[in-house]
């Protein structure tokens, strides 16, 4: 009796120690995954480890928990958890496997520092040896369990917004290849003993943890760089095309007294018909040019403007009703807004086959500011959870626009909201429009 509550008590210790790991392989997908397959996934991992808790009984009971059993359960059991994942949370192997590898090594620097602990306690790698290890490697999970959740989250997360498939291409061998190359050094029955041995390990994972993390910030510096130069375009855009209205109505203000001189021709020969076609043809040439806006805001004018032309040429009746003047948010910042919310409208009108418009609004109430911009579509939304997924896109994601809109929003205090009512879609931004101290 006394002896298989030591195998149960080693055996719990054991599938313990699964649990952080499970936790942590699960971090950077927390977003992805809905609330039916999160409980899928939590009912999966109380079934593995339950069956788990099992084998190690029966190993216990009639054979002995040693060291190579310890540590081929464990890679077993990580790699069938890591299937499930990549079962449950489809699309995303490659990144499934570089968390699996970034996951292991934390795994390895944990265990490394239990079982050379428990060997400081006399414990040779017998089943209450493995025991100790487990327990002491749980308490390193813990007390890094902040610090290792959000080198995952930096690592991992930004990347599954954006299409980065050359960023995953090599990377995810990196972590994996280090894990394997450390436990193929040595032999399965080994068992850390020595000071050196368990900083060899320590040393293996932490530089493995550091190269991914240099190449992580590298990337999101270099995405930060093309989303900063993909504004600067947009603004030259913008620019251009406000310059252009600019340029054609001085030409139309040149040209006006050219007609009124027209005009008092054909008065003066009391030709009426020959003034009504004049007058016919004029109005012609003006309906096909599109009014600049005028909110108050100079970059805003130019994103209304370019769009408004844009409108125009999908014929999308296009209103705007804003004054802007003095706002507080960076003309970056809201016309990043404002552009990605009008090319998400124009894109989404224009394959409209019913009446297309595009109405956009603003309203300042104390310190915030109300952006709505509202347009027809063809009523399909892939939409689950709140989110509404792109159809660009093959995986379920949020389009890179909503995304980009979203972390503005919450830069500046605010919200943003995304729904439709019949054929209608509805986007709202409301900011802080408030100067800071």
């Amino acid at each position: 009796m006394e002896n298989t509550i030591i195998i149960a008590i080693v055996s719990l210790l054991c599938i313990l120690a699964h649990v952080p790991t499970l936790i942590l392989r699960i971090v950077p997908f927390h977003e992805k995954i809905s609330d039916k397959d999160r409980i899928r996934l939590t009912v999966i991992y109380a079934i593995g480890l339950a069956v788990d808790f099992g084998i190690c009984m029966w190993v216990g009971n009639y054979r002995k928990i040693d060291v190579p059993f310890y540590k081929i359960n464990l890679i077993a059991f990580c790699i069938v958890m890591a299937a499930v994942n990549i079962w449950l949370v489809p699309g995303y192997t490659k990144v499934h496997l570089f968390v699996f590898g970034i996951v292991a090594d934390i795994v390895m620097i944990a265990l490394s520092i239990g079982a050379y602990v428990s060997s400081l306690l006399g414990m040779q790698g017998n089943a209450i040896g493995i025991a100790e290890t487990s327990a002491i490697a749980i308490v390193v999970y813990a007390l890094l369990y902040p610090l290792l959740s959000s080198l995952l989250r930096y690592t991992v997360t930004p990347f599954l917004e954006i299409e980065c498939q050359n960023y995953w291409e090599t990377l995810w061998f990196i972590p994996i290849a280090m894990f394997f190359s450390s436990i193929f050094s040595e032999g399965v029955d080994v068992y850390t003993t020595t000071f050196p041995q368990m900083l060899s390990k320590c040393l293996i994972g932490v530089a493995t943890l550091l190269i991914c993390f240099a190449v992580s910030y590298d990337q999101q510096h270099f995405l930060n760089e093309k989303e900063l130069n993909r504004q600067i375009d947009q603004q030259k855009g913008y620019y251009h095309a406000l310059t252009e209205q600019v340029l054609a109505e001085r030409e139309a203000r040149h040209n006006f007294r050219h007609q009124v001189a027209a005009i008092k021709g054909f008065l003066d020969k009391n030709d009426m018909e020959g003034l009504r076609g004049y007058c016919d043809d004029l109005e012609l040439e003006e309906m096909g040019k599109v009014t600049i806006p005028y909110t108050g805001n100079a970059a805003a004018d130019g994103v209304l403007y370019h769009y408004g032309c844009i409108a125009r040429a999908k014929n999308i009746e296009f209103s705007v009703c804003c004054y802007l003047k003095d706002i507080a948010i960076p003309d970056t910042d809201f016309c990043t807004i404002l552009g990605n919310a009008l090319d998400n409208a124009v894109t989404a009108a224009g394959q409209y086959d019913g009446k297309r418009f595009i109405e956009v609004a603003t309203e300042k109430k104390h310190d915030m500011l109300l952006i709505t911009v509202d347009n027809s579509f063809d009523g399909i939304l892939f939409q689950e959870n709140g989110k509404i997924y792109s159809k660009k896109r093959q995986n379920k994601q949020e389009g890179i626009g909503i995304l980009s809109m979203k972390k503005l929003c919450e830069k500046h205090g605010g919200a943003s909201r995304f729904e439709a009512v019949g054929n209608r879609f509805q986007a709202s931004f409301i900011l802080k429009n408030e100067v800071e101290d």
